[in-house]
């Protein structure tokens, strides 16, 4: 194919031609995302069927991403990113189908499925992201291009949820389902002509995988700092995700807002999160990162619980849309400066199995919270769940403070 690029072609242009397909391939898999959240609050109108859809969201990382790496260290990385938007595309067309014959338990179990295989696609597409970056950025370059992933991510979120409340009110939902065919069939299509470095695995293939899963602990526990703050963020995670998963009965139930409304909240989120990516893809995240990720720490602490404390009605509703923008914004400082950290850390022939393990290790936390957080929440109300959320970030902060490790983890 003469329109591949090559190991002799500008990094800029190689990098900007696979993010740029990701970014189309992510739009439409949120803009579906989002429907089907829509879908289960208008329909269902439950937290624990909420909760429910974002928990077979996280399962697949668990158990899956360990074994995900070892795989992306020993495969083709074009071959996994195509693969895995196939895949998606496939699942995006059976339910499209299928969708429109299930009601009650039956239609939920059809949409926990559909979320389920979805994830699993993203369990390999992610870190095979993350192992690409460094392999075709320069070091001095990565906090930069990691800030533009972010800006890239968070500008997909921005855009994702108006467009899928909009289309949500014209358009049946299986024909939404669809725009994720779309989208995995562009994504494909810059991976195949854009240029990804083969890592040399044959001193690895003679090893077993439970072997290599063992690797990429230890070489993770090799980084103290990274190791301590993954514990850390496991922590966090667990308290946040329930009240993230929530946020459209947030809107609904405690404000008595709309679907339009809580499309609005989604937005501004995602407004604060582009303009952190934004910050860091220009100015980088200072010269010691730690202070950044303590930042973003305490930022989501507080103002989660502001969410908590905040009275019902639309005049609660606008300071809790409003303050979104600094949640959004610190949650880019939360995660671009930690990536680049370990893409700089770890090395290359390491780095897909170290990459899955860590994920594994920080998703964690968002199944153990959200197993008790749809039944709380229907219980106690939901705004008691973002107090909870908040206290427990600003203590995860505290923690940051007092590891020795972790407040060096910029200078390991």
């Amino acid at each position: 194919m003469p329109f591949k690029l090559n190991q002799n072609t500008n990094w800029r242009l190689n990098f900007y031609l696979i993010f740029g397909g990701q970014f189309i391939s992510n739009l439409t898999t949120m803009i579906v995302q989002y429907a089907f959240m829509w879908y289960i609050t208008d329909v269902l109108k439950s937290a624990t069927a909420l909760s429910l859809s974002t928990l077979m969201m996280f399962i697949p990382w668990i158990f899956l991403a360990p074994v995900a790496g070892v795989v992306i260290d020993r495969w083709s990385k074009k071959v996994i990113m195509i693969g895995m938007d196939l895949l998606a595309a496939l699942v995006a067309i059976v339910i499209s189908l299928t969708i429109s014959q299930f009601a009650g338990g039956a239609l939920l179990t059809l949409l926990l499925v559909a979320i389920f295989t979805r994830a699993v696609t993203q369990v390999f597409q992610q870190p095979t992201l993350n192992t690409i970056v460094p392999a075709i950025v320069p070091k001095d370059e990565l906090t930069k291009a990691n800030g533009q992933i972010q800006s890239l991510q968070s500008l997909t979120a921005v855009i994702a949820p108006g467009i899928s409340a909009v289309l949500f009110g014209l358009i049946p939902i299986q024909w939404i389902i669809l725009l994720d065919v779309i989208g995995a069939i562009f994504g494909s299509l810059t991976v195949l002509f854009a240029y990804v470095p083969v890592t040399d695995s044959s001193q690895e293939e003679q090893v077993s995988f439970f072997k290599n899963i063992h690797l990429g602990i230890r070489e993770l526990m090799k980084h103290r700092g990274i190791f301590q703050y993954s514990i850390l963020s496991l922590i966090a995670i667990m308290f946040i995700m329930p009240g993230a998963s929530l946020y459209p009965l947030m809107t609904t139930q405690h404000f008595g807002g709309t679907i339009t409304q809580a499309g609005i909240v989604e937005t501004i989120w995602s407004v604060g999160s582009l303009l952190g990516g934004i910050f860091i893809s220009i100015w980088g995240a200072g010269k010691n990162r730690f202070y950044a990720i303590f930042g973003s720490l305490v930022i989501m602490g507080a103002t989660f619980s502001i969410f908590g404390l905040l009275p019902a009605g639309l005049g609660g509703f606008w300071i809790f849309a409003g303050l979104n923008i600094f949640a959004g914004f610190g949650l880019a400082f939360m995660n671009s400066p930690f990536m680049a950290i370990v893409q700089e850390q770890i090395q290359p022939e390491m780095m897909g199995r170290v990459m899955s393990v860590l994920m594994a290790l920080t998703n964690i936390g968002a199944p153990v919270g959200l197993m008790f957080a749809g039944p709380l929440a229907d219980q106690f109300g939901i705004a008691q769940l973002f107090l909870l959320a908040g206290v427990a970030t600003l203590l995860v902060a505290a923690a940051a403070v007092l590891l020795p490790a972790v407040r060096q983890i910029d200078k390991e």
